[in-house]
């Protein structure tokens, strides 16, 4: 969203001559800096976020959360063009984006060295997901006003999480400022994408407002013939029957029918040489005959306030969300892609899966504002209840089944017989997690404290379909908490430390049918924050040391020990590092945003004896980003931007082979938009945007797990893209 746009419903001041439009410019970013007054889930005007509830779930500056906060704000997400959350996250220290390379179909994050698939959190309550479901949902990033990652262990406010850390998206809600946008974009890559997102006042009073965003897309990508096809509908409204109630109503529904290759490419032809030559990046894997990736996700809920008095107010959220999918692929085989030395002739295999996944959650707060003597308390007491449902059917035809020809990547023949294979997996995991929690946010003079606990019940049911044996139940009731200080100096500095603890429930059972207990983690944190006084900025600088443990890791008593069929946990991980962020609007000409992350990380023990001793996979020990957005003076309505984004070398694969270590990159974007309304009073509201990600179509792996098989994937290439939009 433009900064004018977010700050006037869209409506930018006429413009009659160069001169005018330059001053009525810098009055505009003058007025928008000047903005004191901010929502903790936004919307935000510009890049930087003061506020957050996510962290704490209450409505606090993020200078006094003594943890580290990283918020992309809505007005970062258009600046830089980004089509998906991964694609939101690629400046955020510590968080690996698009981990497994482009995919239109998922959100692939890894933050901290731990892979947050199928645990994501939107609006504070957990989506329906499972590490080994498809169904899991992807949100688009066109409805949501925020993404904000908590960094470590957040078990203390959300119970189960991943312990590098959680994310939660925030969706956008109704304003009571009038705001329109109808927007349409392409790709130099091919398709079409419309979208429209409208909110204001039902009533002249104000008692009711709405919200409506809509999106349709099918657009191109960087492979041949693959299409990102989807179609999404957001209403929400809400009712203010007094300043003291508020109650939104909301939906959302998202259809996905993707045309999708599968990004199983393997190692030699795309990381190593291959006699035959390098596999093309645009080359299509699947097949005309089996290429389907569908997927139906829709969700319903409230969120409900109410303030009893001056000193206590409570919130309720519920939500139930589904979603399902189905698939037929053709792929390469991710075991042995070459039935014998490497080729231009790749083996393939084919996948199905029916798959749905549903969650059901609710969130009770109480909050109370009140002082005893010296000191000032913001209490919170809650309760919330998660019933998740997984249901997967799975089949892959290299368990026996008869499988696709192979194909030559050189010389593709398509049109195939694609054979059906049977599933081999078929299960149905309900968890049900009930959790009581207690926070107390304790000012005196320049320190706060934040102090909480919380004490959860786990219940996860597994069944096996296929191996018709009994449900296996999987308990665990977990103590969790957190400790921080803060010191507020009049500077705009703001030390802190903490300490933190999480847990995550683990499915299955060890070799002799025990279920396994959840893995629990701890961080210390030491770090600073600085908000400039009198003007937007953020800048934060912290040290963590983080240790799992419980852990799974193969079983030594396994009688296969090359081919593990059952883990114990007895493992642990560490990662120690430094994270720092700092987003800041300059001048009401500039902004910047400057992120790097250190991070030592080290398997303590593991029965891998590839692994002991070793960094942790999938996370680099430097990652380094800039980003920066001019709005020349000389051209009024210009707005400029460029960004680069770096990783040094990093492991993928288990067996940690020298030869599959992913080496080091750097990325360049840049972007321009250009609003019209400066051009000519008669286009007020109209803006086109162009971005270029990848400016300099850098070739590279973002993984490969195996040295045989069909493992690999290629990262994003050059995406050029245009956004012409019209609000009023």
């Amino acid at each position: 969203m433009a900064y004018g746009a977010c700050l006037f419903g869209g409506v930018l001041p006429p413009l009659a001559a160069p001169a005018e439009a330059q001053e009525n410019q810098r009055a505009t970013l003058l007025e928008r800096i000047a903005v004191q007054d901010e929502n903790a889930r936004g919307p935000d005007a510009g890049i930087v976020a003061r506020k957050s509830a996510t962290a704490s779930k209450t409505d606090t500056p993020l200078l006094e959360t003594p943890q580290a906060v990283n918020v992309v704000t809505s007005d970062q997400m258009e600046a830089q063009g980004v089509a998906s959350v991964s694609e939101a996250l690629r400046y955020t220290p510590g968080v690996q984006a698009e981990a497994n390379g482009h995919d239109v179909r998922y959100d692939w994050l890894w933050i901290r060295g731990f892979n947050t698939y199928g645990t994501i959190w939107l609006d504070g309550l957990v989506l329906p997901g499972d590490p080994l479901n498809y169904a899991t949902p992807s949100i688009d990033p066109y409805t949501l006003e925020r993404a904000e990652v908590i960094k470590g262990p957040a078990s203390v406010l959300y119970g189960r999480a991943v312990p590098g850390g959680l994310v939660n998206l925030v969706s956008k809600r109704p304003q009571e400022t009038a705001y329109r946008e109808a927007s349409v974009r392409t790709s130099a890559f091919g398709g079409i994408e419309g979208a429209v997102d409208m909110t204001g006042a039902l009533t002249e009073d104000g008692t009711w407002l709405y919200r409506f965003t809509g999106l349709a897309r099918n657009m191109h990508s960087q492979i041949d013939m693959e299409r990102d096809r989807s179609l999404l509908i957001a209403p929400s409204i809400t009712w203010n029957p007094t300043t003291d109630t508020s109650l939104t109503l909301y939906g959302y529904y998202q259809r996905d029918r993707d045309v999708f290759s599968p990004r199983f490419y393997p190692a030699a032809g795309t990381l190593l040489p291959n006699p035959a030559g390098p596999i093309p990046r645009d080359r299509f894997l699947a097949d005309p005959n089996a290429d389907s990736f569908n997927r139906d996700f829709y969700a319903v809920g409230y969120e409900f306030s109410h303030r009893f008095n001056e000193t206590w107010s409570m919130r309720q959220n519920l939500r139930y969300s589904r979603s399902e999918q189905d698939m037929l692929l053709a792929l390469v085989n991710p075991a042995f892609a070459f039935a014998g030395a490497p080729s231009n002739e790749l083996s393939r295999v084919s996948a199905v899966s029916d798959d749905w996944t549903s969650a059901f959650a609710v969130d009770t707060q109480f909050q109370g504002e009140f002082s005893t003597g010296a000191l000032e308390h913001t209490a919170l007491f809650g309760v919330d209840y998660t019933r998740g449902i997984s249901d997967t059917n799975f089949g892959n035809s290299a368990f026996g089944d008869p499988v696709p020809p192979p194909l030559d990547y050189l010389d593709p023949d398509y049109g195939v017989v694609v054979p059906v294979p049977a599933f081999q997996r078929s299960g149905l995991q309900t968890q049900n997690q009930i959790g009581f929690y207690l926070q107390d946010q304790v000012r005196y003079n320049r320190w706060v404290g934040t102090f909480g606990l919380r004490y959860d019940m786990s219940e996860i049911e597994t069944i096996d379909r296929m191996a018709g044996t009994p449900a296996i139940d999987n308990d665990d009731q977990r103590l969790t908490g957190r400790a921080g200080l803060t010191y507020l100096f009049d500077n705009g500095l703001a030390p802190y430390v903490s300490y933190s603890t999480g847990f995550l429930p683990l499915l299955g059972t060890d070799r002799l049918g025990n279920p396994f207990k959840a893995q629990t983690t701890e961080q210390f944190e030491i770090g600073v924050k600085y908000e400039p006084e009198g003007a937007r900025g953020m800048v934060a600088l912290s040290y963590f040391d983080l240790t799992v443990e419980n852990a799974l890791t193969p079983d030594p008593s396994d009688p296969r020990p090359t081919r593990p069929s059952s883990y114990v946990q007895t493992g642990e991980q560490r990662v120690r590092g430094i994270e720092i962020e700092g987003k800041y609007e300059l001048t009401p000409e500039f902004d910047i945003l400057a992120a790097y992350a250190y991070s030592s990380s080290k398997v303590v023990r593991s029965n891998n004896p590839a692994a002991v001793g070793r960094e942790m996979e999938r996370l680099p020990r430097h990652q380094g980003s800039v980003w920066v957005n001019y709005r020349p003076p000389v051209v009024p309505g210009l707005s400029l931007s460029a960004g680069v984004r770096a990783t040094s070398s990093y492991q993928t694969d288990a067996t940690y082979l020298p030869e599959l270590r992913i080496p080091a990159r750097a990325l360049v974007d840049i972007g321009a938009e250009y609003d019209f309304g400066a051009l000519n009073p008669d286009y007020e509201g109209t803006t086109l945007r162009v971005n270029v990600s990848n400016l300099f179509d850098k070739k590279y792996v973002s993984h490969c797990l195996n040295l045989t098989g069909g493992s690999c994937n290629y990262g994003a290439g050059r995406a050029i893209t245009a956004n012409l939009k019209y609000t009023w």
